[in-house]
């Protein structure tokens, strides 16, 4: 039995010996069935030529799949007639090859169907809900320099949920001053954070041990909280990982220290070279969040060979 149902008139020629202008003419009397495709070739069914020449067709070439009948996968009805485009458009908008766009027809995302010349007429709606689905949620992107203080300190500052930091360095950072505050005199990042905390958003911070000087600061603001459990910290000195995590939608994980010359305070300062990644990636951000889990749960402490000397 074929395993195909259209056959080429060329191929069968060379199966049966029988010259090409009178397979044409068989075709053209209706004797073997078949159609046209927009290039007016000749696709004969296999079954009929089987029965025709007394032959078994094993393995005949494919009628080509964007004229065959068969792909007449989506029928549309009345009211979608005035919502059509034509393949070619569709195929435009998606991006995509014929063969992708046959695909997605056969499996039922795009809504399509061949008229009587074998040209496609696409659902427009259907395409363009293929389109929006289609479109990649994540948006991962590389951060240098610079752009670590708009895309990382500033969304850290309109985080609504949750805010994860992991450096290893925390020391003295200003944000960038309002015009009120003038030149040099932006608000300490700690207090902005002890703020963000006040107002419900879970901090956690794991860095090493800042300086005593700083520390005394961090207390201060510390003890000035009403809720003192929202804010959490623990000092690793092991730690060299710089992660960010904002309200577990957003992370950022590269070379940027919480330091005015990792984070490009202002541009007076002694700045470094950095680069990173932010992405918003859904499973990207989940690994970065269990990460952070098992660093803050203390699951790697024992590899670290200074856990006796850990001071939360």
């Amino acid at each position: 039995m074929a395993s195909k149902n259209y056959i080429k008139t060329t191929e069968l020629a060379k199966l049966t010996g029988c010259p090409y202008n009178e397979i044409l003419q068989l075709a053209n009397t209706g004797v073997l069935s078949g159609y046209k495709t927009r290039r007016g070739r000749w696709r004969l069914k296999v079954d009929d030529a089987e029965k025709y020449f007394g032959i078994q067709i094993d393995n005949p070439i494919e009628a080509d799949d964007k004229s065959s009948p068969t792909m007449h996968t989506k029928t549309l009805g009345r009211d979608d007639m005035g919502k059509l485009i034509c393949g070619h458009t569709a195929r435009k908008y998606l991006k995509c090859s014929k063969a992708e766009f046959e695909n997605l027809v056969n499996q039922g995302h795009i809504q399509a169907y061949r008229d009587e010349y074998m040209r496609w007429k696409v659902l427009k709606e259907s395409v363009l809900k293929y389109a929006k689905l289609s479109q990649p949620t994540n948006n991962t992107r590389l951060i240098i320099n610079e752009n670590h203080y708009e895309e990382v300190i500033e969304r850290i500052c309109s985080a609504k949920s949750s805010i994860r930091i992991m450096t290893a360095n925390f020391k003295r950072f200003r944000l960038k001053p309002t015009d009120k505050q003038g030149m040099f005199y932006g608000t300490p990042f700690i207090e902005c954070l002890m703020e963000k905390a006040v107002q419900g958003v879970s901090v956690q911070i794991i860095c090493s041990k800042p300086s005593q000087s700083f520390t005394k600061e961090w207390m201060e603001c510390f003890q000035r909280m009403n809720n003192p459990k929202v804010f959490e910290y623990k000092f690793c000195d092991r730690n060299h990982a710089k992660v960010f995590i904002i309200d577990d939608m957003v992370a950022y994980v590269g070379s940027a220290n919480v330091t005015k010359a990792g984070l490009r305070q202002d541009i007076i300062s002694q700045q470094n070279i950095e680069a990173g990644i932010l992405t918003e990636d859904p499973v990207l951000v989940s690994s970065i969040r269990s990460f952070f889990s098992e660093i803050w749960n203390g699951k790697w402490c024992s590899k670290s060979h200074i856990d006796d000397n850990c001071d939360e």
